[in-house]
């Protein structure tokens, strides 16, 4: 009798085994200065400053923004963008191009795939404090050379263009910053109230600062343009 029941029970094992639905255990979700492709290269107590680098068919790990995101696309590519709990989409992010996410107090949580054929380059920050923080004015010269691209309550940028030679005359930051650059070149900062003082640095695509306020010009000191964009948060 034994041996008879022992097969029965094993093959009803099976068949319940093979009609249970499968699962799949959820992804984790961290914090998005904690997501492994987010290199944390810039801080203070404003800001947190990310690089983000996806080669094509890379994916970064779902995560988390709770704060007011700025994301600067140095080199853009196709993406296909993950949701835990939306549909997902395609969508293309183009070089030069800046994004914001108003995420203080409506979190969202995503995974982005580099679907396209070149890396994808990203210069990110999220805006530590809910603001506005009043830091006053956030204005630049009325010159060509400036070309807003953000305003919003927490924060206003500029696409800033300098040909050789070319300076942005003297202007107040009345907050603190980040600048991100697309292009290589000499960049020179004077210094306030020391005549022929100048402040040099040599830039690469994909630099980023941290700024604060104060009086402020920059010129172009190399031989090509120089293109990047300038942050202040209000």
């Amino acid at each position: 009798m034994k041996s008879k029941l022992l097969p029965c029970l094993l093959s009803a094992g099976f068949l319940a085994l093979s009609a249970a639905p499968t699962t799949q255990a959820a992804e984790q979700v961290i914090a998005t200065n904690l997501e492994p492709l987010h290199h944390v290269i810039l801080e203070n107590e404003y800001v947190t400053v990310m690089r983000v680098m996806l080669r094509p068919g890379q994916s970064t790990m779902f995560h988390e923004q709770h704060l007011d995101y700025v994301n600067t696309h140095v080199n853009g590519s196709m993406v296909h963008i993950s949701y835990p709990d939306k549909p997902a989409k395609d969508h293309e992010m183009k070089s030069g191009n800046v994004k914001f996410g108003a995420h203080q107090g409506k979190s969202e949580t995503d995974k982005v795939t580099n679907t396209g054929t070149t890396l994808n380059h990203q210069v990110s920050f999220e805006i530590k404090q809910h603001g506005p923080l009043n830091f006053g004015g956030a204005t630049r010269p009325a010159i060509p050379q400036f070309q807003q691209v953000l305003d919003e309550k927490t924060v206003k940028g500029w696409k800033v263009t300098l040909q050789p030679g070319e300076s942005t005359t003297l202007y107040t930051q009345h907050g603190p910053g980040v600048r991100v650059f697309f292009t290589e070149g000499r960049l020179l900062t004077s210094v306030p109230g020391q005549p022929n003082r100048n402040k040099e640095q040599w830039i690469h695509r994909g630099d980023a600062f941290l700024t604060q306020a104060d009086k402020i010009e920059l010129t172009n000191g190399g031989e090509t343009p120089l293109v990047f964009n300038d942050y202040e948060l209000r």
